[in-house]
């Protein structure tokens, strides 16, 4: 292995494990404008001077967003350990509507690092609600029966199984709360695991007990709905 490639390893082993799942959660839409503006660029080379000169105009407070983001991009396509670090300069303390945009520049640089290192490709991963590790956080709430109401003894049920269940499937049931008419969760789910595996044996081995959980459900990794939205989204699985 020649020096260059040493010295990014050396890097690549300083940083936090596992990046491959952004643990943040990214808007969807101003990850589709970062891809449609990151397939604009190609991926170029500067010295580390003329890098840290390019990472130095992020710190201008007179900068316009637009500049700062092509800047951003600009850097995250260098894929060297100089670019990371002006990145992960300006990320300490970002422009407030550019801090997930700087997430995505972070981790895209990242990955290209990795690419130069490795003889596979590597990519990153990035939803509405993030993950952790090697998995990816997802949403979902179940219903009772129509016209019923969860019990206490059937909420502790629902939080009792789906923990098992979680846990057959190394996954997470990070938060659960309750309602007298639908039992919201957030879990992490590996990425080997279809989510919907999860929700349906959790759900199954509810009804073991007595047939209480309604076997439609809603689930999502792109953001968690407002009560109006899930209000709406309880008519639909109904009907």
């Amino acid at each position: 292995m020649n020096d260059d490639l040493l010295d990014i390893q050396f890097f690549l082993d300083s940083l936090p494990d596992k990046y491959n799942i952004l643990e943040a959660g990214i808007d969807i839409q101003l990850q589709q404008e970062y891809i449609n503006h990151s397939d604009t660029f190609d991926r170029g080379e500067l010295t580390e001077n003329e890098t840290r000169s390019l990472g130095s105009i992020l710190l201008k407070k007179d900068l316009p967003v637009k500049n700062k983001k092509a800047a951003l991009v600009l850097l995250a396509h260098l894929g060297t350990i100089e670019a990371f670090r002006q990145i992960e300069k300006y990320n300490n303390n970002p422009d407030n509507e550019l801090q997930q945009w700087t997430l995505l520049a972070l981790q895209e640089c990242k990955m290209f690092l990795e690419n130069s290192l490795l003889d596979e490709s590597i990519g990153f991963i990035s939803t509405g609600l993030g993950g952790l590790d090697n998995r990816l956080r997802y949403y979902f709430f179940v219903l009772p029966p129509t016209s019923y109401t969860f019990s206490k003894i059937q909420k502790d049920i629902v939080k009792d199984e789906f923990h098992l269940v979680c846990k057959n499937f190394n996954s997470i049931l990070e938060t659960i709360n309750f309602s007298d008419t639908f039992i919201a969760m957030k879990i992490l789910v590996p990425l080997d695991v279809a989510v919907g595996t999860i929700i349906e044996a959790g759900i199954n081995k509810c009804n073991e007990l007595g047939d209480f959980v309604f076997i439609h459900y809603y689930v999502t990794n792109d953001k968690i709905p407002e009560q109006s939205e899930i209000d709406d989204i309880i008519k639909i699985i109904r009907d």
